[in-house]
């Protein structure tokens, strides 16, 4: 299967509303300023979980990664694989396989953890379908046909939000973003109207995230960042770079509406970002003037804020081969970090040289939990 989208992953070495949406009440502008205080990464903490490598399971690429009870769960957006390793990095086991049979995906793009009903289900973008397994011995329970979609999002209601690129409709050339459904896959809702239907997609990131059991709209081409119900979207933030400008809706649906990713690329134009949030900052990982990546942070506390190029973050940081953010975890940050980048370097934070004494080349990533004091 062709995904019609680009997706696009941070080296470190690194709409506006349409006039059908709902007025902007209480959002919320997170500016991000130019200038950077180097003091800042003075207040930076880290942890370092090395993965266990063998021929079971080598990856290259986190698609999503979720640590829950001291266990982490990785999608690899490579092989498309999900994989279990225990918080020590330590290999436990591979849920599910690749193929067409039951208990088996073609392309695993999200998935959800649910302790209370300890299951583990699996959103399968190239079979359209939903997996569900054990959480507990991680066998295969059974699978429910779903419809086409990029990215979804589990509220915590128990019904799930689901996204396209090139929206869903019902029926009346009505198109939405955003499908909501209950979990047996009835529709509920359509939410965020549109006219602009983008063709190959540039995306940082999924078009979802989530913080305190909410669900966030995260798409890609606009500044406003949406908290989603069943019932509705509600714009909570707006971000804004400066001097990097969205293109407006406008210039979207006139330029780049047949080949997004063609266009906007060869602009001045941000094309793409990921966000994530925790208790105390959020982090946004964006792309401007062609394809060179930037990243962001932004303290909700003091509003105290700072973006700059990967690559200069990885100069005050020494964190070089890090990727784009991939989650968050007890109030850290979840990044990646290649082991094959990470070995061609002299200098790294002190925590990390333990962790750079023993790996390989070819050895898995490394995952990097950040958060400043």
């Amino acid at each position: 299967m062709t995904m019609k989208y680009i997706v696009l992953s941070l080296s470190i070495i690194l709409l506006y509303s349409c006039s059908k949406q709902e007025p902007i009440n209480d959002i919320k502008k997170l500016v991000f300023n130019e200038d950077v205080n180097p003091n800042i990464f003075n207040t930076l903490t880290y942890k370092f979980i090395p993965l266990e490598t063998n021929d079971s399971c080598l990856f290259s690429e986190i698609r999503e990664i979720k640590i829950v009870d001291n266990k982490i769960y990785i999608i690899d957006d490579k092989r498309s694989k999900l994989l279990v390793f225990d918080i020590s990095g330590k290999f436990i086991t591979q849920i599910g396989n690749l193929g067409n049979g039951p208990g088996e995906y073609v392309a695993p793009s999200n998935f959800n953890i649910d302790k209370e009903k300890q299951i583990i289900t699996i959103a399968d973008v190239g079979l359209s379908k939903l997996l569900y397994y054990d959480l507990n011995n991680y066998q295969y329970i059974n699978s429910l046909k779903a419809f086409y979609f990029s990215n979804c999002s589990w509220l915590s209601d128990g019904n799930i939000a689901w996204a396209k690129e090139n929206c869903y409709d019902s029926g009346k050339r009505d198109p939405h973003y955003v499908k909501i459904t209950d979990s047996n896959l009835n529709t509920i809702n359509l939410l965020y109207p549109t006219d602009f239907k983008p063709e190959y997609l540039m995306v940082a990131g999924s078009f979802f995230y989530t913080f305190n059991q909410n669900s966030f709209l995260n798409l890609p081409f606009i500044p406003t960042i949406y908290k989603i119900t069943p019932q509705k979207i509600t714009p909570v933030y707006e971000l804004d770079f400066g001097k990097q400008k969205f293109a407006s809706m406008e210039w979207l649906k006139r330029e780049a509406e047949k080949n997004y990713y063609g266009t906007i690329s060869k602009t001045e134009y941000i094309s793409a970002q990921t966000i994530k949030e925790t208790d105390d900052y959020i982090c946004v990982v964006y792309y401007a003037q062609g394809l060179n990546a930037y990243i962001g942070f932004y303290n909700k506390k003091n509003g105290e804020s700072f973006k700059l190029k990967g690559s200069d973050f990885a100069r005050y940081t020494n964190l070089h081969g890090l990727s784009q953010v991939k989650g968050t975890y007890d109030n850290y940050f979840v990044f990646m970090i290649q082991s094959s980048i990470l070995t061609t370097y002299n200098s790294y934070p002190s925590e990390l040289k333990p962790v750079v004494e023993k790996i390989k080349e070819d050895d898995n990533p490394i995952i990097c939990l950040l958060k400043f004091k």
